[in-house]
């Protein structure tokens, strides 16, 4: 009686939900290897969906938070992110190069979260990177910088705030990328959340839509400073 009660205990017990890894607020295409402690993911495929390019040259893996894209990864090499070196525990499985999601997080300074059933949400770099020397930087509230906010909205659902920007060109010169910054306060001036997304080869005149990722946090007026970098 026990063992048959048993049975029927396991059959009809829920499984349960293996977890998933976002990339930019996409599911990640590639092979992901989950353990307790970690997540390990092929280095070439978080660098593509994380917006990077790179390339090897003289021995050295070198990594842009520009351009998108590069060569199939089948060796550990050194690697340097924008001229700066980066450690990271690099496997061979399966002839690709596995690396620990959440060290990539820390050595591109990205926002990452993981939640309480191990799905992984792991969003763009930049947030203290930048476009670098030579971009032109303003605000929303500069109406002389060339890159106009038409419109923000920012909707509190259950706990975590969801949103979306509309751009204009209204200068004269092609920019390759807009970096868009994004910084949710209350009234009191406390930060709530803030996300950065790139938007490429915006022309005078073209209209851009950028969609925000799940912010954590919530407040009943929200506040927010929409900064800009473009090149």
């Amino acid at each position: 009686m026990k063992k048959t009660l048993l049975s029927l205990l396991l059959v009809s017990a829920p499984l349960a939900a293996e977890p998933q890894l976002f990339v930019r607020n996409q599911p990640f295409a590639g092979p992901v290897r989950w353990f307790p402690a970690r997540t390990l993911a092929p280095l070439d495929g978080l660098l593509e969906s994380l917006g990077c390019s790179w390339q090897v040259d003289q021995g050295k893996l070198q990594v842009s938070c520009q351009g998108q894209g590069g060569p199939a990864l089948k060796e550990i090499l050194p690697i340097s992110l924008e001229g700066r070196t980066v450690r990271l525990e690099q496997h061979i499985q399966q002839d690709r190069i596995f690396v620990d999601v959440d060290q990539v997080a820390a050595a591109l300074q990205c926002s990452y979260r993981k939640g309480a059933d191990g799905t992984v949400d792991l969003y763009g770099p930049l947030l203290s990177q930048g476009l670098g020397q030579g971009a032109l930087r303003g605000s929303s509230d500069d109406p002389s910088f060339p890159v106009h906010l038409e419109k923000v909205q920012l909707t509190p659902m259950g706990g975590v705030m969801r949103g979306f920007a509309r751009l204009k060109h209204q200068g004269q010169d092609p920019f390759k990328w807009v970096l868009v910054r994004v910084a949710v306060y209350e009234k009191s001036g406390r930060q709530v959340a803030r996300c950065t997304e790139l938007v490429k080869d915006l022309k005078p005149g073209a209209e851009a839509f950028v969609q925000f990722p799940k912010l954590v946090g919530q407040c009943q007026n929200p506040v927010m400073r929409v900064e800009f970098e473009a090149r």
